[in-house]
Order: C-alpha cells, then sequence, then structure tokens
C-alpha cells in the first residue's frame, strides 16, 4: 500500500475526538510518526465509551521537534493542558503534531458493532492504515458509506 492509496486511522479518546470535530482542537499529537504526508485523508474513531467512526479530517501539515518545544510553539491547538501535554509525552524525546483541516463530522455515526458486523475489525491502539478497499469492506452498506469513499478519492 502506498502513501497515495492509503488513508490513516486514528483511535482519539472521545473527548479528544470531540475537540477535533468542534474546531478546539486543531493539531493531534503523537508519540510516534505516521508514515504520511500532507493531503492524508484521516478518519477518526472515538475510542469507548463511544466506540465508533465520528469523523473526517485531512492532514494539513506536520510538526517534530523536542517536546518543549513543539508546546512552546503549538500549545494553542493541541486542546489539552500543559500537564496533560507532559503526561502524554513523558520519557519521548520527540513530539509530532498532526495539523488537521478539513474536519467533517460523520452522520450518522458508524459504530463499532456496525464495523464489525460488515467485517472483521479491531480497533487500533494508535492508528492503521486504510486502502480503499480495506475502507469499502468495513464501511459498506453504512449512510456515510458513499460519502467516505468519495472522500478516499480526493
Amino acid at each position: 500500500m502506498s502513501q497515495s492509496d492509503r488513508a490513516l486511522l486514528l483511535s482519539i479518546r472521545p473527548r479528544y475526538a470531540q475537540a477535533i470535530l468542534s474546531g478546539a482542537k486543531s493539531a493531534e499529537i503523537r508519540r510516534q510518526r505516521p508514515a504520511v504526508h500532507p493531503g492524508t485523508l484521516v478518519i477518526i474513531y472515538a475510542t469507548k465509551p463511544v466506540g465508533a467512526l465520528v469523523g473526517t479530517a485531512r492532514i494539513s501539515d506536520i510538526a517534530e521537534g523536542i517536546p518543549a518545544d513543539i508546546w512552546e510553539q503549538h500549545q494553542d491547538c493541541t486542546g489539552v493542558s500543559k500537564a496533560e501535554y507532559d503526561s502524554y509525552l513523558f520519557g519521548a524525546e520527540t513530539a509530532y503534531l498532526l495539523f488537521l483541516s478539513q474536519v467533517q463530522r460523520l452522520e450518522p455515526l458508524l459504530t463499532l458493532e456496525q464495523i464489525r458486523s460488515a467485517a472483521t475489525f479491531q480497533p487500533p491502539q494508535s492508528y492503521r492504515y486504510l486502502s480503499q478497499h480495506m475502507l469499502h469492506s468495513l464501511v459498506g452498506g453504512h449512510p456515510a458509506s458513499q460519502s467516505l469513499l468519495t472522500l478516499f478519492r480526493t
């Protein structure tokens, strides 16, 4: 699977997923850098208790650096407190920010149970890559499937 024919499925805690969808958070913090580039489609999976695909976005930019420097430069878009940021990145030498744009809420939500009725699926701990074929098998038959697959091609 090449970078141009895959999407990034991000597992995000519900509070942070909601902050992204509302526009209060425009960058997702990661300890490891996914092998993606600006323009990549992001599919947002809100972890339990929500347990559903809740939205999509595009990666507009990626920043990496020493955690303290990244905080100093980009704290306003992280949607977290300094204590949360430090706790999450404790021990990490590098912080990565995935800047998100073109955020869209998925309506209706695509629940874990609905996904599992269509295909074998285990949500990732952090992230995983999805091909268009894989995405089609996960969302097939859901009212939002066509719009999700159309986003993949743009």
